[in-house]
């Protein structure tokens, strides 16, 4: 969803975008949903696929394409190559999405990495981790990070309306997550840590909000439901689909909590801040970097103890509650702030 966040706010400053996307693939359908011009590329293979590089410098050609911009790494070969045939000018920009696992300091990666302009990073420590395990120009290294829409989650909605909205209890405090249905993502940690709040006397409620991957079946969702049918949380766990209306589930929550054994950037976490909640987080990949200098609470990923000494203050001291979700939300609107946010991108961009 940020290819299309971000394709229609670099049109709304003025650009001419366009969304390359595979015929009926979910990309394509949200694309034209949302009104986007398309064009229709083919399935390529990552590596290798010099039939297709072909193909697509002359599509660069043919739609005058100045810069492309690629969010996945399986798309990095196949448009360096096309960049490199094409009859034209092409600028080539990377945004990156996912953390880097290994060193890519080889021949191969280097030279794939040669035909990228520009290399986006949305937090310091991605940028550290290129330079460091990759042989790619620190100079053409730029720290931008995602963006929300800050009127969005600014909406002026009364917590217990919020919480009606959703069919939530009014009364209890309520922590939540919100994602898709993942072991990666921490639920049943969560599960496991509600019966440990509610013995140390917090009248607390858990919301888990999302849905399983797409055909990747239910086992993890129906194994979530069953932990919930525990007789110690039976009826203080309260699971709900994916909402539009999203900003509601941030509303009615006292605490938000980025649970993810490691989120590279979670755009949950920056919507919570917006938001004005109070948030704990995993202190692993990039939530460390948005949670710094007391915006939010840090924990060891599944560590009892750890969880419990971040989350129980929050619960216990709404002072201590309502400061660091103010701090948080300040934090966001002057970093995350789409505006902001495009203006860095469009400086770059032109540059190409």
């Amino acid at each position: 969803m940020n290819v299309l966040r971000f394709a229609g706010w670099m049109s709304d400053a003025g650009f001419t975008t366009t969304v390359w996307c595979v015929k009926g693939s979910p990309l394509a359908l949200a694309a034209d949903s949302a009104g986007h011009t398309c064009i229709a590329i083919k399935h390529h293979l990552k590596y290798g696929d010099l039939k297709g590089a072909i193909r697509l410098a002359k599509l660069f050609t043919q739609n005058k394409v100045d810069v492309v911009w690629i969010r996945d790494t399986r798309d990095m070969s196949i448009c360096g190559w096309a960049k490199r045939w094409s009859s034209r000018k092409v600028g080539l920009l990377y945004q990156q999405a996912m953390q880097l696992g290994v060193s890519k300091r080889d021949l191969i990666h280097t030279d794939r990495f040669k035909r990228i302009d520009a290399w986006v990073s949305p937090l310091n420590y991605l940028a550290e981790q290129v330079k460091s395990m990759t042989r790619y120009p620190a100079s053409r290294i730029a720290v931008i990070p995602l963006a929300v829409d800050v009127e969005r989650f600014s909406v002026d909605l009364p917590r217990q309306e919020a919480r009606q909205t959703l069919g939530l209890p009014t009364e209890r405090l309520l922590i939540g997550t919100i994602g898709r249905i993942d072991p990666l993502k921490g639920q049943s940690f969560l599960i496991s840590q509600l019966n440990q709040l509610r013995l140390s006397g917090i009248d607390v409620d858990l919301v888990l909000v999302g849905d399983p991957t797409k055909n990747e079946g239910d086992d993890y969702l129906n194994e979530l439901k069953q932990l919930a049918e525990q007789p110690e949380v039976k009826d203080h766990i309260h699971f709900r689909p994916h909402q539009n209306n999203v900003e509601a589930v941030y509303k009615a929550l006292d605490v938000f909590v980025m649970a993810s054994a490691g989120e590279t950037f979670g755009m949950v976490t920056i919507e919570a801040m917006v938001s004005q909640c109070a948030i704990v987080g995993t202190n692993r990949s990039g939530t460390p970097d948005l949670l710094a200098d007391g915006r939010g609470a840090l924990y060891e990923p599944n560590d009892q103890a750890s969880f419990l000494g971040a989350i129980q203050p929050l619960l216990t001291d709404d002072v201590k509650r309502s400061t660091l979700a103010m701090k948080a939300r300040e934090y966001a609107i002057r970093h995350f702030h789409r505006d902001h946010v495009v203006r860095q991108l469009g400086e770059l961009v032109n540059t190409l």
